[in-house]
């Protein structure tokens, strides 16, 4: 009596559907003239140490995933990814994209704690990449890098659910959004420390040109989370940038460093940042669109806003942290906030003019 067995699994469970048949234990599918090669009949001693070639099965699975991907159908490619890692547990792409999926996906759910569990995960991901990347493959595999790269920044730059609260005036009084912020940070801080950097120190001198493609993708990451990480303090990311820079000029002479990293914050609202928590929320919009729009627009408004820039940071420094502080100032603003909104200024997302 011949049978059907799954070459990957052994399952005898496969299932006809539009013409290929699907293993319903692990997914692996084979078409028609598959089949016929897989019937067996009876059973096959064999003695001795066995090596298996999976690399057809690796690459079906890869396929599957990346199609998945392709369509954003996150569930299915975890699947994927998960089966090619299960089989080639080195493979970089599917240690990272068996676990992106899912912190994809929290972005839609207000759970924030399953949301850091996610984003865990994905950091523990990324943290052992370096380790399994094969130096001897590295042109092929500083693609997959490149694209992991595109897909972190892509994923910080995305849309997000995030909870908040209003007071009467129906104005913004709490909002967790910093707190996903403070993950993409995390995320890009350790693709650039863990991945990037000590992917760069595998390549031998001999070949060091190589390693400015790393430090450009850490360039990147640094830069991004200057201008986005809505960081308190910029210096540690600042002297990190700098440092990338000085490694890219070891390298290439004619590479510019700049004399200084500018402040992300140099065009803030201190204490309105400091009061509502982010730079990007309606409040801030609202308040940015008035400084740029207004005040800008008038000499004393102008001169305004140069005494407030000097004075602010200070202030935020020392008081910015403490309740009273930022009790007494909610107050004002949520009242300026809600008359400038009356007026009809908007407080929808804005950038600062230039």
């Amino acid at each position: 009596m011949k049978k059907l067995a799954c070459e990957m699994c052994g399952s005898a469970d496969l299932i006809k559907h539009d013409g290929v048949f699907i293993c319903q234990h692990c997914g692996m599918k084979y078409s028609a003239e598959e089949i016929k090669k897989m019937m067996i009949e009876g059973t096959v001693d064999i003695q001795g140490t066995v090596k298996v070639d999976n690399s057809a099965f690796v690459q079906k699975y890869l396929e599957n995933a990346r199609r998945a991907k392709q369509k954003e159908d996150w569930e299915e490619a975890e699947k994927y990814y998960n089966m090619v890692e299960q089989n080639a547990p080195s493979n970089i792409e599917a240690i990272f994209y068996s676990s992106y999926g899912k912190a994809k996906t929290s972005l839609v759910d207000g759970d924030l704690y399953k949301r850091k569990a996610a984003f865990k995960v994905l950091e523990n991901c990324i943290s052992i990449i370096d380790d399994n990347f094969d130096i001897e493959k590295e042109e092929e595999n500083r693609k997959i890098i490149e694209e992991i790269s595109n897909d972190i920044l892509k994923m910080a730059c995305s849309s997000y659910v995030y909870n908040q609260r209003k007071n009467g005036y129906g104005i913004v009084t709490w909002t967790d959004k910093n707190e996903t912020v403070a993950l993409f940070n995390s995320l890009s801080g350790e693709f650039v420390d863990n991945t990037l950097n000590n992917i760069a120190s595998k390549i031998p001198n001999e070949q060091k040109e190589k390693r400015l493609f790393y430090y450009n993708l850490m360039l990147k990451h640094a830069n991004f989370v200057l201008e986005n990480g809505n960081l308190a303090d910029t210096k540690p990311i600042g002297n990190i940038i700098m440092n990338i820079h000085e490694k890219i000029f070891d390298i290439d002479p004619s590479h510019h460093i700049p004399y200084d990293i500018p402040d992300s914050s140099s065009g803030r609202c201190y204490v309105a940042t400091a009061v509502y928590g982010s730079y990007d929320c309606p409040e801030v919009w609202t308040l940015r669109r008035y400084r740029d729009y207004t005040l800008a627009q008038t000499w004393y408004g102008r001169a305004f806003i140069k005494t407030y820039y000097a004075v602010s940071p200070t202030l935020v420094k020392w008081f910015g942290h403490t309740e009273w502080f930022k009790n007494m100032w909610k107050i004002k603003l949520d009242r300026m906030v809600y008359n400038l909104q009356a007026q009809g200024i908007a407080s929808t997302p804005y950038k600062d003019k230039t």
